[in-house]
C-alpha cells in the first residue's frame, strides 16, 4: 500500500509531462470518445518492480462530455455489467473544450488478494480485488476496450465503457436474479459511464435490465 501511495504521488506529479511525451492521438470524429492503449506503459522506475500488471490508455474526451468513473472488486458476470462487491465512484464535470487524459490501472499482488491502483488525469485511488490467481499467468480472463499496439477505438458519448474487466474463470458460482441464473466470478472492473445513464448502470450492476435500455449502449471489450 505504501508503494502504491508513492505511485499515486509520482503519477499525479508527472501526468502532464507523460501526456506530452506520449503525444496526442489522431481524432477522426471530435464528438466521440477515443481510447488507445499504450503499448509500453510509463511507470516510475522506483515502483515498477512492485507493480505486477499495468494498463495505460490515452483518452480523448469531447466537449460537453459528462461522465462517471467507477472501479470495483468482487463478483462479476462474464456477460453484461452485473457486479457485487466494493465499488467507488468519482465524477467528472463537462468541459467546453475537448481534452486528452492519461488513464492508468495497476495491480499489485498481496497476501490476501490484489491491490488495484487507478489514476485518471492526476486523480488517483486504490482498492482491494479478491483475486487469488497468478497475475502474470494465463489463469485470468482479461477484457479491455483497446489492446496495446492496436488502433484507437471510438465510442458515442451515450455508451457505457467497461474499460477493463478481469476475472478468474476457476471461481464460477451461480446466482439467481429475477428468475434467471447468472454465473459469477471473482474479479474486478473499471467503467466509464455517461452521467445520463448512471441510474441505468446501477440497475445493470444488480443484474436487472432497465426499461428501454439497448444492449448496444454497452461497449464490447476484447480478450487480451
Amino acid at each position: 500500500m505504501i508503494v502504491l501511495s508513492r505511485f499515486n504521488r509520482e503519477l499525479q506529479r508527472d501526468v502532464l509531462q507523460l501526456e506530452a511525451e506520449l503525444g496526442r492521438m489522431s481524432v477522426e470524429d471530435p464528438d466521440k470518445i477515443h481510447i488507445v492503449a499504450i503499448e509500453d506503459p510509463v511507470v516510475p522506475p522506483e515502483v515498477a518492480p512492485y507493480v505486477d500488471e499495468i494498463w495505460q490508455y490515452r483518452c480523448y474526451l469531447p466537449p460537453g462530455y459528462d461522465f462517471r468513473r467507477m472501479r470495483g472488486g468482487g463478483r462479476l458476470s462474464d456477460r453484461g455489467l452485473y457486479f457485487q462487491g466494493g465499488f467507488s465512484t468519482s465524477h467528472s464535470s463537462p468541459r467546453s473544450e475537448p481534452y486528452h487524459r492519461l488513464l492508468t490501472i495497476g495491480l499489485q499482488r498481496q497476501d490476501e488478494g490484489v491491490e488495484c491502483f487507478f489514476s485518471f488525469g492526476g486523480s488517483s485511488s486504490s482498492g482491494r480485488w479478491d483475486v487469488q490467481a497468478d497475475l502474470n499467468g494465463d489463469e485470468l480472463v482479461v477484457e479491455t476496450l483497446a489492446t496495446p499496439g492496436g488502433p484507437a477505438q471510438s465510442f458515442d458519448q451515450d455508451t457505457i465503457l467497461p474499460l477493463l474487466r478481469l476475472y478468474d474463470p476457476n471461481t464460477a458460482e451461480p446466482k439467481q436474479i429475477d428468475g434467471r441464473t447468472l454465473t459469477t466470478y471473482a474479479g474486478g472492473i473499471v467503467v466509464i459511464c455517461p452521467a445520463k445513464l448512471e441510474a441505468e448502470f446501477a440497475q445493470l450492476r444488480q443484474g436487472k435490465q432497465p426499461e428501454g435500455f439497448e444492449d448496444s449502449w454497452i461497449a464490447e471489450g476484447q480478450r487480451q
